[in-house]
């Protein structure tokens, strides 16, 4: 077969599968994280926060008391943001470590059993 055609064929597959398989998350996630973070502009000035806590962080031991403090004082939607993102961000690293498990798992059976070829 041509190539050239062999080419553009092969092009036009992956692209209708980036298109059916990678696309739809990405887009997805896009739009979530677009809500997420228009919700915490909205619910508290994220650069007075930051300013605030690196006022106190030169004293280590405050810092959970600033945490406690601001958690204490936050809303009940922003308490939702945050204990949402923080299941999120355990959910995801757990299924980071499985991965990579996986992948370690995978590769030390393929050097395990390597052939040889006389």
């Amino acid at each position: 077969m041509n190539n050239q055609l062999k080419s553009r064929i092969m092009r036009r597959v992956y692209a209708i599968w980036f298109v059916r398989r990678i696309a739809p998350p990405v887009v997805s996630m896009a739009f979530f994280a677009y809500l997420a973070l228009r919700e915490t502009a909205q619910g508290f000035f994220v650069a007075q926060i930051v300013s605030n806590f690196l006022m106190i962080a030169s004293n280590v031991w405050s810092i959970p008391g600033f945490v406690g403090a601001a958690v204490m004082h936050a809303r009940p939607e922003t308490l939702f943001v945050i204990a949402f993102s923080i299941l999120a961000v355990f959910v995801l690293a757990i299924k980071l470590l499985q991965n990579i498990r996986m992948i370690t798992m995978h590769s030390n059976q393929m050097l395990g059993s390597k052939v040889t070829f006389k």
